[in-house]
């Protein structure tokens, strides 16, 4: 089943203080449709977004002009097709309108496909204008904070332009205790930039102490920013949080391949050995 969207309203489902799932109610032609995205499906369709937008943003200047002209035409259009979205709806949704998997199609200039998988196996087709993304990401943000949820909302802003592969202790004898994160094929596809980052400290007893991770991104010049908001996505990093550390940085490859997991892993102890006090 396909739907091109025409229209769009958003809410949030939680339990107390936990956030459950955020509720996209969307206009397709004369039909409507709630989905539930829970955090990790809604992370993956913000960092789709997020990936379609910097396509935008690599135009010429021209390019640009008629993108925001097309984006007004958009938001003026939708705003005219907001479905009702009840209190009723989101305190009885139904779970099989759950997303488990988002899995998108980047080959069309202008617009993006996504295939949604939903709870018990069936799927929908979801076709989204790039016009429309700015202010369906809007929507969004608005949903969470008004729900007072503001924390989620910069934690999923914060995790949109890298992805994390690996990261380590290195122990003093240069030994890695590591983490694998595995992500599919299409999420590695959206970024080019794979680099290699070593954290280097003094703990309390003035002993030298290391961490490593290998990220992809898109940007190896922003790789400062990147280093500072992993500490808050990988529970192994999260041990540097409020230390004062020195980060060297060096890359590994640029395109979409993903590299093996010995070339990650040598690559960290490589940085480390030469960048070591």
């Amino acid at each position: 089943m396909s739907a091109i969207l025409t229209g769009m309203n958003t809410g949030v489902i939680r339990h107390g203080e936990q956030f459950l799932a955020l509720a996209l109610k969307i206009n397709q032609h004369n039909e409507q449709q709630l989905l539930l995205l829970p955090a990790l499906a809604l992370r993956d369709l913000l960092i789709c977004f997020e990936y379609r937008l910097h396509l935008q943003h690599l135009g010429s200047s021209k390019q640009k002009a008629r993108f925001k002209q097309q984006q007004d035409a958009a938001t003026a259009a939708l705003q005219k097709n907001i479905p009702d979205l009840t209190q009723s709806e989101l305190l009885h949704a139904d779970v099989r309108q759950r997303v488990e998997k988002i899995e998108p199609l980047n080959k069309r200039k202008n617009e993006l496909q996504l295939t949604l998988t939903l709870q018990g196996g069936n799927t929908l087709l979801l076709i989204i204008e790039d016009a429309q993304i700015a202010l369906i990401i809007n929507a969004i943000t608005h949903a969470i904070n008004n729900a007072g949820m503001h924390p989620l909302s910069l934690r999923l802003a914060s995790l949109l332009d890298f992805l994390p592969l690996y990261d380590a202790q290195i122990k003093p004898g240069g030994e890695l205790e590591y983490d694998t994160y595995q992500h599919p094929a299409w999420k590695l596809a959206l970024f080019s930039e794979t680099l290699a980052l070593v954290y280097h400290y003094t703990d309390e007893q003035g002993e030298q102490q290391a961490y490593g991770t290998v990220v992809k991104t898109r940007n190896r010049e922003d790789n400062k920013a990147v280093a500072q908001r992993l500490l808050a996505f990988s529970p192994r990093l999260k041990n540097l949080e409020g230390i004062s550390c020195q980060v060297s940085v060096s890359t590994l490859a640029s395109g979409a391949d993903h590299l093996p997991r010995e070339r990650c892993l040598r690559a960290i102890h490589a940085l480390w050995q030469k960048t070591a006090k």
